[in-house]
């Protein structure tokens, strides 16, 4: 009698992991040999889970798309959570690379750099539906060992946004009027609240017209802080 085979997400039957020691094979070592297949399975744990979502996708699936065994899926990963934590923090950090070298090539006005950073977020997401799917919609429902990572990303980005209102507002960085690390979690939570429901209605809206509404909010802020240093002198 066949026994059917599991399409559980964890397999409670996990192969034993191959260990990294051996010879080199066509001039490449065994951990740079585990490293690329990492790799292959991140990428296409990007597609699976951007395609069919984290709550569909079976260690099957990725494996099937990687064009590897489960064998090596588990010399990687204990766990399908374990592989979207490492797909969802590969997104993340381009999404950080992206931005720092759009607000790199930018003006040093606080409109001009909020404007480049949130048009980048928007055609980061636009440009790759995966991408949008596992960080704005999947990320949020996986369960809670997920809460650290997306607070942590958020974090990071709350501290670029404090970190250039303390150069552009020096005189209420000095009086303490205003909270810049308060104002800019605000800020974060506002614009992922208006891409998520943009990335929930498949991005039929034109950038622009999104940009133009998350640009003002941040331009109110600008504004009021402005207008706050100003009462300074």
């Amino acid at each position: 009698m066949t026994m059917p085979v599991s399409r559980n997400r964890v397999n409670p039957e996990q192969p034993s992991t191959p260990g990294t020691t051996g010879r080199r094979y066509g001039g490449i070592d065994p951990q740079e040999r585990q490293r690329q297949r990492r790799t292959k399975l991140i990428d296409a744990g990007l597609a699976v889970f951007g395609e069919q979502g984290y709550h569909h996708s079976t260690v099957r699936d990725v494996c099937k798309q990687a064009q590897l065994t489960s064998r090596y899926f588990y010399e990687n990963f204990d766990s399908m959570e374990a592989l979207f934590k490492a797909v969802y923090t590969m997104v993340s950090r381009e999404l950080m690379q992206t931005t720092i070298m759009a607000l790199a090539s930018c003006q040093p006005d606080p409109e001009k750099l909020a404007e480049a950073s949130l048009r980048n977020f928007l055609e980061f997401i636009r440009q790759d539906p995966h991408r949008a799917r596992v960080a704005l919609i999947d990320a949020f429902n996986v369960g809670e060992g997920m809460s650290l990572l997306t607070d942590k990303a958020s974090q990071d980005f709350a501290h670029l946004i404090a970190g250039f209102m303390h150069q552009m507002f020096p005189k209420l960085d000095a009086q303490g009027k205003l909270s810049f690390t308060m104002l800019a979690n605000g800020l974060v939570g506002a614009n992922t609240r208006i891409a998520t429901q943009w990335v929930a209605d498949r991005c039929k809206a034109p950038v622009d017209e999104v940009l133009l509404n998350t640009l003002t909010i941040f331009k109110a802020c600008i504004a009021y802080a402005r207008a706050q240093e100003a009462a300074l002198g």
